[in-house]
């Protein structure tokens, strides 16, 4: 079939070139360009199922009003300080952007100026060396014309003020600075990939044609995939920066191997014929298959990542497409140029019948050496490779700024976080969804103890929300500032019962019993007058009556109790009254009796008129203590009197006090009326005054006890308040009728609150580097202290999602560790069916992916080492573990095809398992090591990008690849070959008998024949299972 093939396109060649020629034509004039699709291709590396993409289509339903595609962080710096010159200028163009939002596709603006002057000190540094602000822009970062807007954007601040300068940083100005630089390193690595592979050629085929063929081809076949992945890319093709730069890479390195195979096989041909058809036909024969199947190992694992679940990964799906063309080209334009210019194909050599192609000595020797002592030689490897793998650990950085580090937008970016943090710029965002209103008082406590919790994470600087729109709770609506407001007010209400208390004990002392007892002892002697003591004390029950009435209608007004009190004062001073007159009268009696009896001496003798002069001298004595007693009384009623405002709180007790006062007034007018049949009645009615007033002051005492302990009740509760300020969890409360009125809550609520109440966003600033590692493990402790105070707080329920630049990549770090592990099943399984299907074996596909692994885990390594230790970064870039396992396996599985299909080849032809790996390996020792060369040529030409994720991947692979063909294919490959020998065909070929006994037993390997010692044996016998 191969022969027909070569038939076919030897007679077709002309017709063959002019197609390829006119694909080309067409791919140039009808198919997009691979790096303008690239430079705005949807570089989505995550699924909408990732939790930073929930949380980005849910904070987007928050403030509706200040939506935009993608955001722009300007700022001004004054080293020396800024001015008001510097602040006024970032005010008018800010103004000017705001003004002529559609000229320049900004959606809102937010600065210090246009802010309320609550959080207009945020976006000023606190050593007011720089101030930003930020820039929605209606565009994200795919649109086509992003890159003008931002140049537009750049424009509009020129001239800025002597000393100051203007930076443009955050997402989007980093991603765009990554996209071009990405674009100039992808331009950079042709020109010097072109470069290495001509000299390589050159030195390789010592033709001049030769070289030139293969660019010419390799060239072709690039331009017509770029083309062709442009287009798929416009269908939904994955693509990034990758895309095109590994599409460069390894057409240029696969491709040129593929044609150096076929080239090297046709010039070996031409040393065993005269006729150039022969030639090709044979070579055709014998490589073909060999770089099908290379190429087919490179599509494959390429092609299966479509089946990976990370974005990024996905994008290097486009490679298989082009390996796939430049498998074409191979096929078809390769044969053709060769069959036009046969031998002149190496001029200014002619490779002529009889001449030998030079073997390999490095691998002669390799090959020698691990067959004889093959369990020495992998004891060796395997002691020196493993301490070098075990190197390798999961510390990657996921920085894109280490790959730009002189870009504006990452000097930008350091003058911000120099300024305010590294975690302002691009502040982390929480989002929290709840069925419940989160715009109700339970809702801001809600949010309150969310913010509060993550605040308290470590690495964690600032948190803003609704309840702290500025990084600090408002004090005024946390319950324990409002508990130490009301102990202050409680305070008050204390002192003024304690003054309460203090008068109503003074009133009981004022009007006590020893007055009362001293007008009981007066009264005894009391005979006449007794009608004026009746009169005063029946007006003294009746105002006993009122002030019982007005006690117990206190719930109508403390006014009537204080009416009350001042009739019984006023009732009171008329007994004084009375008293007093009284005694004025006994007086005048007594001396108009002692002035009768001198008047009239032999009468005044009598003993009837002594009697009467003496009970005259008693009367007189007795009404003047009466006198004195009413008059203390009347003052103490009048002290009552004064000092019922402050019986206020009390009046509920002195309701029964003065009760108990009226029936004691009763008594006492009762009293009072029976002293007019004689004396005797006066002593008992004054005993009944006495224990009526004793009621009296037992009602004020209880009225001073009831005070007092009012007192201590609310200094209790008073001092219970003012320590709650202490808290720890000092609580929060927002009163509705606030949240409906109050418009910086409004403000506040429409910022980080959605209108249906259901959403919430936290703005978390954090200590550390945005895209740090240190930031990316923050990101779990955070949802999970946001869940924890979402469950225990008054809502109860919801989900958390992290979101912002820091989830996006803690995102990412998950979800390509998880997709690195599938991936490389998948991989690894595709290239171990294609291997055993080409070399019709098990063990042969085995050990050589066995060879991969370690060839990859060594060199990361090595990588890792030099990226910590050297680069001094925080690890590998993250994209350099993938990729340097998929380049590492997809490739060097070509040259271990290369060696084992010679192997298989030569082993076919007749001899041992030893002496044809022996030979397979010379023969190919220098095709290998140009291969490997040139493909390592490629990659090493990204070094010098300054791109640190693509420097580490260059390295990656030209190590990788040193390794592989000086040192596993070299000696790990032969020394497996010299163990299990003839059973690497296992089990599709098993040996005939006779082949048993003149050649290598199957299991143990040993041998049994001269065929393994160099020499030549005849055919065997091959039986196909």
């Amino acid at each position: 079939m191969l022969r027909k093939y070569a038939e076919i396109v030897s007679r077709l060649r002309w017709l063959i070139i002019v197609l390829w020629i006119a694909a080309v034509a067409a791919v140039l004039l009808f198919l997009p360009k691979l790096q303008d699709v690239v430079s705005h291709q949807s570089q989505t590396y995550l699924p909408n199922n990732a939790q930073s993409v929930i949380a980005g289509n849910l904070a987007n339903q928050i403030d509706t009003k200040h939506q935009a595609q993608s955001t722009v962080v300007i700022a001004i710096n004054n080293p020396t300080g800024l001015t008001q010159t510097d602040k006024q200028y970032l005010t008018d163009r800010m103004n000017t952007l705001n003004n002529n939002q559609s000229h320049y596709h900004v959606t809102y603006v937010e600065d210090a100026a246009n802010s309320p002057s609550s959080v207009s000190s945020k976006f000023i540094s606190k050593d007011n060396t720089t101030e930003i602000a930020m820039v929605g822009l209606s565009q994200g970062i795919t649109d086509p014309n992003m890159k003008s807007t931002l140049q537009n954007l750049y424009g509009s601040f020129s001239n800025s003020p002597a000393g100051a300068k203007v930076y443009f940083t955050g997402d989007v100005p980093i991603q765009e600075d990554e996209i071009l630089v990405s674009q100039q390193a992808t331009q950079k690595t042709a020109v010097v990939t072109v470069i290495l592979v001509l000299a390589i050629l050159l030195i390789v085929f010592r033709s001049i044609l030769a070289p030139l063929l293969t660019l010419i081809a390799i060239g072709l076949s690039y331009l017509v995939s770029s083309g062709v992945v442009a287009w798929a890319a416009e269908h939904g093709l994955p693509v990034s920066t990758f895309t095109q730069t590994f599409l460069i890479a390894i057409l240029m390195g696969a491709g040129t191997d593929y044609t150096m195979i076929m080239m090297n096989r046709f010039r070996e041909e031409l040393t065993r014929s005269h006729d150039r058809q022969e030639a090709l036909t044979k070579a055709l024969q014998g490589v073909s298959k060999t770089v099908m199947f290379s190429a087919l190992t490179v599509l494959v694992s390429f092609a299966v990542l479509y089946f990976a679940r990370f974005g990024l990964y996905r994008s290097a799906v486009g490679v298989s497409i082009g390996i796939f063309i430049t498998l074409i080209t191979c096929l078809t334009l390769v044969p053709a140029l060769m069959s036009v210019l046969g031998r002149a194909l190496y001029w200014p050599q002619h490779p002529k019948p009889g001449s030998e192609h030079r073997p390999s000595r490095i691998w002669g020797f390799t090959g020698t050496v691990s067959t004889k002592h093959p369990w020495i030689t992998l004891l060796i490897l395997a002691v020196v490779l493993t301490p070098i793998a075990l190197l390798f650990s999961n510390d990657r950085t996921f920085n894109p700024m280490i790959d730009i580090p002189n870009s504006a937008s990452v000097s930008g970016f350091n003058v911000v976080a120099k300024a305010f943090g590294e975690g302002q710029a691009m502040p982390t965002t929480v989002v929290v969804q709840t069925s419940a209103n989160l715009r109700t008082p339970n809702g801001m406590a809600t949010i309150n103890q969310i913010s509060r919790t993550l605040a308290a994470v470590p690495g964690v600087q600032e948190v803003d929300s609704a309840t702290q729109p500025v990084g600090k709770v408002i004090q005024g609506f946390q319950l324990a500032y409002q508990n130490d407001q009301a102990s202050a007010g409680l305070k008050q209400v204390a002192s003024g019962l304690s003054t309460l208390s203090s008068n109503l004990n003074s009133s009981t002392g004022k009007g006590g019993t020893s007055r009362i007892s001293k007008l009981q002892s007066g009264s005894a002697q009391v005979t006449s007058g007794i009608t004026g003591i009746a009169n005063g004390a029946s007006k003294l029950a009746s105002n006993s009556n009122q002030l019982a009435s007005g006690a117990e209608g206190l719930s109508q007004g403390i006014s009537k109790v204080s009416s009350g009190v001042s009739s019984l004062s006023s009732g009171a001073s008329q007994i004084a009254t009375s008293d007093e007159q009284l005694a004025g009268a006994a007086s005048t009696l007594a001396n108009a009796i002692a002035a009768w009896a001198k008047q009239h001496p032999s009468a005044a003798q009598s003993p009837s008129w002594q009697q009467i002069q003496q009970l005259a001298t008693q009367l007189s004595q007795g009404t003047q203590k009466t006198a004195q007693a009413t008059g203390q009384l009347a003052a103490g009623a009048k002290q009552t009197a004064s000092a019922m405002p402050s019986l206020q709180g009390g009046a509920s007790k002195l309701a029964g006090g003065a009760k108990q006062f009226s029936q004691g007034a009763s008594q006492l007018a009762s009293g009072a009326n029976q002293l007019a049949p004689g004396s005797q009645q006066i002593t008992h009615g004054i005993a009944a005054l006495n224990a009526a007033m004793g009621t009296e002051v037992s009602g004020l005492g209880k009225a001073a006890s009831g005070a007092s302990q009012m007192e201590t009740g609310v200094t209790k509760v008073q001092n219970f308040l003012h320590q709650s300020r202490l808290a720890s969890d000092p609580g929060f409360y927002i009163p509705q009728s606030t949240l409906n009125t109050n418009n910086e809550l409004k403000q506040a609520m429409d910022s980080y609150i959605s209108s249906n109440g259901h959403i919430a966003k936290f703005s978390v600033i954090l200590n550390s580097n945005p895209y740090s590692m240190t930031a990316i493990n923050t990101m779990t402790p955070l949802q999970r202290a946001a869940q924890t105070a979402l469950a225990s707080s008054p809502i109860g329920h919801g989900s958390v999602y992290i979101g912002g630049t820091t989830g996006i990549q803690a995102n990412m770090n998950e979800l390509s560790s998880q997709d690195f592990v599938r991936t490389m099943a998948i991989v690894f399984i595709a290239i171990f069916i294609l291997l055993a299907l080409m070399l019709r074996s098990i063990l042969t596909p085995l050990f050589t992916l066995l060879s991969l692994a370690a060839t990859y885990f060594v060199t990361m390594g090595i990588i890792q080492n030099i990226a910590v230790h050297l680069l001094h970064h925080a690890g590998v870039a993250w994209a350099v573990p993938f990729f340097g396992f998929l380049l590492l396996v997809a490739l060097g599985v070509d040259y271990s095809i290369f060696l084992t299909s010679r192997f298989d080849e030569e082993y076919r032809a007749g001899y041992g398992p030893i002496t044809a790996i022996r030979r397979a390996m010379r023969t190919m020792g220098n095709v290998v090591f140009s291969a490997a060369l040139i493909m390592a040529g490629t990659f090493g030409s990204m070094t010098i990008t300054n791109m640190s994720t693509l420097v580490e991947i260059g390295m990656a692979i030209v190590i990788g690849l040193f390794l592989y063909t000086f040192v596993l294919l070299a000696f790990f490959t032969p020394a497996v070959i010299g163990i299990i020998g003839r059973a690497h065909a296992w089990p599709f070929i098993r040996v005939t008998d006779d082949d048993d006994r003149n050649g290598r037993d199957l299991v143990s390997g040993q041998k049994s024949g001269p065929d393994d010692e160099g020499g030549t044996a005849g055919p065997r016998s091959l039986k196909t299972t």
